[in-house]
């Protein structure tokens, strides 16, 4: 894996961007410039005692096409830091790959490979992830080639999946503090068989805490797809891009699914750009609180610069800690869109 002076890297763009900045003879009146003021750098949550992690890891997919070593060292810090953040399982939610070819698929396996044996994590592959060079318009995927059950048979924490053979809809089991977790990962834009399937394991575990991941659920303004009532005005929902097999968006997956199950209670996306944050909080038909949230990087310099969302349960059982950190700039982004804190309600 390539190396990288942070500091020399950090040093070097900020040269480039203030040259990028300056014309030549350009002259400025120095009495008509207003001072930006200074905005005010919020601390860091800090990691509490007892706490423990999952890892997302959103839209991969440039990094397995023009920044490899970039997925790598996302994966490189999971590992090195699993006791330390107490990190249980990794999600990706799609988007492994950009055009769907051996390459980026062969690095991706590279890259997870890594977290094998180690930490345990879930793929819910992206529009791009499948159809000739990631353009969806089947669902004929490299993914299995590399990805197959078998990978993941022999963990404990893997429950299994939809059809025999093939990862895109998978689900897995782990228990921690004292209370048990069923993670259910699903295809881009699901199926009705698809969600028909995750309602079956969803009744199958109602004791146990169920975390769905999906490609394309939240939008960036912090609701659900919707295309029935929205369309177009919503870029990028399942329903444009004709995937064989038919779709559902996030309002359909919530009326179809989410809602029906007193045992969801969190829905993790990426997908969409613009900031590629999101977040939502809805009650389900059992009074359940169900919280929604979109998470992409790759619109980034250099395909999302290693950001990655870390989601802290703290020892309390009733608060989340939710940040971003990038392991090339080691350091975490504390704006109010990438660190909150949410508090749990009662049910």
């Amino acid at each position: 894996m390539w190396k990288i002076s942070r500091h020399r890297f950090l040093m070097l763009t900020v040269v480039i961007l203030s040259l990028a900045g300056c014309e030549h003879g350009a002259k400025t009146d120095q009495s008509q410039v207003k001072k930006p003021e200074v905005p005010v750098e919020r601390p860091a949550l800090p990691f509490v005692p007892g706490s423990w992690t999952l890892v997302v890891l959103p839209d991969t997919q440039n990094y397995s096409t023009f920044y490899p070593g970039l997925l790598n060292l996302q994966t490189q810090w999971i590992v090195d830091n699993k006791e330390k953040h107490n990190i249980i399982y990794v999600l990706q939610n799609g988007d492994v790959t950009n055009l769907n070819n051996k390459v980026e698929w062969e690095r991706a396996s590279r890259a997870f490979g890594r977290l094998d044996g180690v930490v345990p994590y879930a793929i819910s592959p992206g529009n791009h992830d499948f159809g000739t060079r990631g353009f969806a318009e089947n669902r004929c995927t490299l993914m299995n080639d590399y990805f197959p059950p078998s990978r993941f048979a022999k963990w404990p924490s893997f429950g299994g999946v939809m059809e025999e053979g093939r990862s895109e809809n998978s689900y897995h089991l782990f228990s921690i503090a004292g209370r048990d977790w069923l993670i259910i990962g699903l295809e881009w834009g699901p199926r009705d068989k698809t969600l028909q399937w995750a309602g079956q394991i969803l009744r199958k575990f109602p004791n146990r805490r169920a975390i769905i991941m999906t490609h394309a659920y939240l939008y960036s303004d912090s609701t659900r797809y919707d295309w029935q009532n929205k369309g177009k005005t919503q870029n990028w929902n399942p329903h444009h891009y004709n995937t064989a097999g038919g779709v559902n968006d996030g309002e359909e997956m919530w009326h179809k699914l989410v809602k029906k199950h007193e045992n969801v209670f969190l829905v993790l996306n990426g997908h969409v750009l613009d900031d590629g944050l999101g977040f939502l909080v809805s009650k389900g038909d059992n009074g359940n609180t169900v919280y929604q949230m979109l998470v992409n990087f790759q619109m980034k310099k250099l395909g999302g610069e290693s950001w990655l969302r870390l989601i802290e349960f703290l020892p309390d059982g009733k608060t989340i800690q939710v940040k971003n950190y990038s392991p090339l700039y080691e350091k975490y982004n504390t704006s109010p869109e990438d660190q909150f804190v949410i508090k749990l309600s009662e049910k």
